[in-house]
């Protein structure tokens, strides 16, 4: 038994032995992460174009998943930033008469009912005024890291 007992912790400590020289190997920090240069390399930023053209005029952005909120398709250049008292999305998106309705080419999409205290009112819920929380302008940028998400069926 005590044969036993100190033939393991012979083992357990060569064992351990192998597994500090592996824990020693150092790794480059060049090795790490998904950009393998130094940041101060690119000193300029690539210019994002949040294009897409004036309200109105542009198809509908595929939602990613069903309760997805739509993303916005048109400019924003001159709406942001949002404030409580600055939102112009409200003056195209906050018509509760077109909820429910069959939205054509060119109409604002409404906002939902969940986002009003008093839909007949027309009274928005003030936790929903700063839209570009939840709804977020498409740019036209590459994909940096491909995706495998796939929608549900």
């Amino acid at each position: 038994m005590r044969k036993t007992l100190l033939l393991s912790a012979v083992l357990a400590s060569l064992l351990s032995l192998s597994a500090f020289a592996v824990q020693d190997q150092a790794i480059s920090e060049d090795s790490l992460g998904l950009y393998n240069s130094s940041v101060y390399d690119v000193l300029d930023p690539s210019v994002v174009n949040y294009g897409g053209g004036d309200p109105g005029t542009n198809k509908r952005a595929a939602r990613s998943y069903n309760s997805a909120p739509p993303m916005i398709t048109h400019t924003t250049k001159d709406m942001v930033p949002i404030t409580r008292d600055f939102n112009l999305c409200k003056d195209c998106h906050v018509q509760p008469d077109l909820i429910g309705q069959k939205i054509t080419a060119g109409m604002p999409i409404p906002s939902p009912a969940s986002h009003y205290v008093d839909v007949k009112k027309g009274q928005l819920h003030m936790a929903r005024w700063n839209c570009t929380q939840c709804h977020a302008p498409q740019a036209k940028v590459d994909v940096l890291v491909k995706s495998t998400f796939k929608k549900a069926k």
